[in-house]
């Protein structure tokens, strides 16, 4: 799916797709798939109802 959105990353500053990345629940940022969800099990979570935390969040919890 790609919609006609784009934005940039937070972290890596690459523009992509809205529906690709997302905002993190803890830091209110805007990250691609890569720096929010850092592989693809855990973006399968949050498609089943995980909250969508980056990776920094992650480390740091």
């Amino acid at each position: 799916m790609h919609s006609e959105m784009a934005t940039e990353c937070d972290a890596c500053g690459q523009r992509f797709d809205l529906v690709a990345g997302g905002a993190c629940m803890r830091c209110r940022k805007v990250y691609c798939s890569r720096h929010l969800h850092g592989s693809w099990v855990r973006r399968l979570m949050v498609d089943f109802g995980s909250e969508p935390l980056c990776v920094a969040c992650r480390q740091a919890a």
